[in-house]
């Protein structure tokens, strides 16, 4: 029994955990000047893109446009790839450290769960309502599809739910939608699509707020919200 839990803390403690953060300050300058452009070329350039922001220092981003809801998709956003290939990395590099189990089989679940680049992909938990404001960094492993992923193997120990307050602190109308309930799958992904894409970012009252429709996914793939 001593020799069986020594090895388990010894296992757990050499395991790499993924955080965003951790990547050098001239990445993270380059992941924000790219995820900058992104929207205003989505927007429609620099003057269409009010709520173009991005935090060099937490990775905090969003996204807002004047004129309608940006285009791209979430999970080719940079901020959100880096955020894959990260996890990914953190994964297969836990796959060859395990003490235990079939180190190829492992890196094949990485593959699988890591679909980077694809609606397959872990949803990133790095958009924010406002360049202030830290992301929650860590949720559910769902993909961008609603699949639940199961272990991401990176050494984050996820929740099976949010608050909503976590996911769209800015949106009022989220909010009042939930009404301080649990709020399930059935019937409410259209309610928490429109309640997100209806709330409107800090000075420009007119832009419409990108980066909720992690809350959207998570309700349709059934997870419950608190």
């Amino acid at each position: 029994m001593k020799f069986t839990l020594a090895l388990t803390l010894a296992t757990v403690a050499s395991a790499e955990t993924w955080k965003i953060t951790s990547l050098d300050q001239g990445t993270r300058a380059n992941l924000c000047e790219r995820q900058i452009q992104f929207c205003r070329i989505d927007c429609g350039g620099a003057d269409q893109a009010p709520k173009a922001f991005c935090n060099e220092k937490t990775l905090a981003w969003g996204c807002g446009c004047l004129e309608r809801t940006p285009n791209f998709l979430l999970w080719n956003w940079p901020v959100s790839v880096a955020d894959c290939k990260g996890s990914n990395d953190a994964c297969r590099t836990n796959c060859n450290e395990a003490k235990s189990g079939d180190r190829n089989q492992c890196f094949t679940k990485c593959e699988a769960t890591h679909q980077c680049n694809t609606e397959n992909a872990p949803i990133s938990y790095t958009n924010s309502t406002d360049v202030d404001t830290a992301p929650i960094y860590i949720g559910p492993a769902v993909s961008y599809n609603g699949t639940k992923l199961g272990d991401l193997n990176d050494g984050n120990t996820r929740p099976d739910s949010l608050e909503i307050s976590q996911v769209a602190s800015a949106s009022a109308s989220a909010s009042a939608s939930a009404s301080g309930a649990k709020t399930s799958a059935s019937g409410s992904a259209d309610k928490t699509s429109s309640a997100a894409k209806s709330s409107t970012p800090n000075g420009a009252a007119s832009a419409k707020v990108f980066g909720y429709a992690g809350l959207t996914l998570l309700v349709a793939a059934g997870t419950t919200l608190f």
